[in-house]
């Protein structure tokens, strides 16, 4: 995976073809950890003024005293060169500051590191917040007050950099934790859902829950206090489940081979979806049927789509045979890719 770089830059005006760079800050992270590993800010020289929008000099905090230490644009697009190459470019609304990014290289006649051709957008990726109505903008000053984050000093370009970084690690925090809760199973999700309304509900009435609070636990009797919740919260969530006949069965997908044997793997399946069922299972088998109206030598794309699709319904894959073929490898991809289980039920089932 490659490094990511936040970058930043102040302009005098929004036009990158008409208006200047007077500011740039970049800030190169690791990949996985988000963890900085080197950075640049670099205020520039402008040469063309007049041509600059002064609500944009208002904005940015733009002075000539403060700018004596200022280098030439090519100067500062020397030394940033460096930690952009070969890196992920990031930002807030980063395609404004790559435009001008662009520009300038070209405008400075120095040559444009290369970078991947990704962009990693925290604008973009900040969406759920507005979504989710904990905002009303997608800018940076907003997305910062969302998340809980602070801005000592906005329209820095280096500030602006690592608040985007910040607002990146919220993002990236928030979806690990949401991936988790996706791949819960069953009745796995209302369980942690009533756990969660306890603790709002707890929070209204004493207020925010705190780690410190002078108290002392043992770690062991802690962790039995979180099961026995655990416990509690299906408990409830059984009761205030309406009354049904019986709960769904757990669907299982019984992936096998097929094409090189039709007859003989289809008699194999029915075996096993036999077995399933007597196990208390609901077993979804598509060679079973499929073959019935789709041909396998000439619509095989569409046989795999509608499989895939089968598969998104199902709460587990079960692996058989003594071997994973190609399409067996993209059902098992595809598993992955959504956070279903998937069991080898075969001895020389793993691939």
């Amino acid at each position: 995976m490659k490094d990511l770089v936040f970058v930043d830059v102040e302009t005098t005006g929004l036009d990158p073809d008409r208006h200047e760079l007077i500011e740039v800050a970049a800030v190169r992270v690791h990949p996985h950890t988000l963890e900085p590993l080197d950075h640049l800010s670099v205020r520039v020289v402008p040469e063309r003024l007049g041509d600059a929008d002064p609500r944009a000099l208002e904005v940015n905090g733009y002075c000539e005293a403060d700018w004596q230490d200022a280098v030439s644009l090519g100067n500062a697009l020397r030394r940033l060169a460096p930690l952009l190459e070969g890196a992920i470019v990031a930002g807030h609304n980063v395609a404004f500051d790559w435009s001008f990014l662009v520009r300038g290289f070209a405008r400075a006649g120095v040559p444009l590191p290369p970078v991947d051709y990704h962009r990693v957008d925290t604008a973009s990726l900040a969406w759920p917040l507005v979504s989710g109505a904990e905002t009303t903008s997608l800018s940076l000053d907003a997305a910062c007050a969302a998340l809980g984050l602070a801005r000592p000093s906005p329209h820095r370009a280096l500030a602006d950099a690592m608040a985007s970084l910040e607002v990146a690690r919220c993002l990236r925090d928030r979806a690990m934790l949401g991936r988790r809760v996706a791949r819960l199973a069953d009745d796995e999700r209302p369980i942690l859902d009533a756990l969660l309304d306890r603790i709002d509900a707890g929070r209204d009435q004493y207020g925010p829950w705190k780690v410190d609070d002078g108290r002392d636990y043992r770690a062991e009797a802690f962790a039995e206090v979180i099961d026995g919740l655990h416990y509690c919260a299906a408990e409830l969530v059984r009761l205030q489940r309406p009354r049904v006949p019986r709960l769904r069965r757990r669907r299982v997908y019984v992936c096998h081979p097929f094409r090189d044997d039709p007859s003989g793997n289809a008699a194999k399946v029915a075996d096993i979806c036999r077995a399933l069922t007597d196990d208390g299972f609901a077993p979804i088998a598509p060679q079973l049927y499929l073959p019935a109206f789709v041909d396998e030598a000439t619509q095989r794309d569409e046989a795999i789509a509608l499989c895939l699709e089968l598969l998104d319904a199902c709460d587990e894959v079960r692996v058989y045979g003594d071997r994973v073929t190609d399409g067996m490898r993209l059902e098992l991809q595809h598993a992955e890719a959504r956070g279903i289980a998937v069991a080898f039920a075969s001895p020389g089932g793993a691939p």
